[in-house]
């Protein structure tokens, strides 16, 4: 019965668009574990149609990736090449940019989690962003889910972590404990808002539908 519900309110976003009809759905599937290719096919071509409307430049995957490994093993290189102290400042910043995307990846690429594009997204739409496959992502159980949401904060604020062991190892221990106190501020920041909006708060929403 819910089933054939959700079919027909799929047909009738396809001609009359409704976003929160359509997270409606999303939600249903999840919360019924249905598991219906035709459904989820139809899913992400809308969201794909969607997306498309909304966002003019991506970059596939394989590109992204490339360019997010690059800034990262360049800004690590530079940290130890480079002996100066914003250096230090600085690679933590990167970090944080490139290990966050990266973290969801791997984890979503360890449990069947697929993407299709990165793109600019975040308040100055300047932050490198993936486009879930809502096949795969549907497929996957409610704990994975969460498991590959909640990775995207640990690689976040792993960054100052990493750059304050390096600037221990350069023999800054004045910049080792700033970067350790951003670290902190980091976890208050992210315990604030990504509750609310960000990727902790569809951590424990995907976690409900494990």
């Amino acid at each position: 019965m819910v089933h054939d519900e959700l079919k027909e309110k799929l047909n009738s976003i396809k001609k009359d668009y409704s976003g929160k009809v359509f997270k409606g759905i999303i939600e249903s599937i999840k919360r019924e574990k249905i598991n219906d290719d035709r459904m989820l096919e139809d899913i992400e071509e809308l969201s794909r149609k969607r997306f498309n409307e909304r966002v003019r430049f991506t970059i596939n995957m394989p590109l992204g990736n490339l360019l997010e490994g690059a800034a990262t093993i360049t800004v690590l290189f530079m940290v130890f090449m480079i002996d100066s102290d914003w250096m230090l400042y600085i690679s933590a910043l990167v970090l944080m940019t490139t290990l966050h995307p990266l973290a969801h990846y791997l984890t979503g690429a360890f449990f069947g989690i697929r993407f299709t594009h990165y793109y600019l997204n975040g308040p100055a739409k300047i932050e490198p962003t993936l486009r879930i496959d809502h096949i795969s992502y549907l497929k996957a159980s409610g704990k994975q889910r969460a498991l590959m949401h909640l990775s995207g904060v640990l690689g976040t604020v792993a960054a100052p972590i990493i750059a304050s062991m390096i600037a221990v190892y350069k023999g800054a221990p004045a910049v080792a404990f700033n970067l350790l106190f951003f670290f902190l501020m980091l976890i208050v920041f992210e315990l604030l808002t990504s509750t609310k909006i960000g990727d902790l708060m569809k951590a424990k929403r995907e976690f409900e539908y494990r």
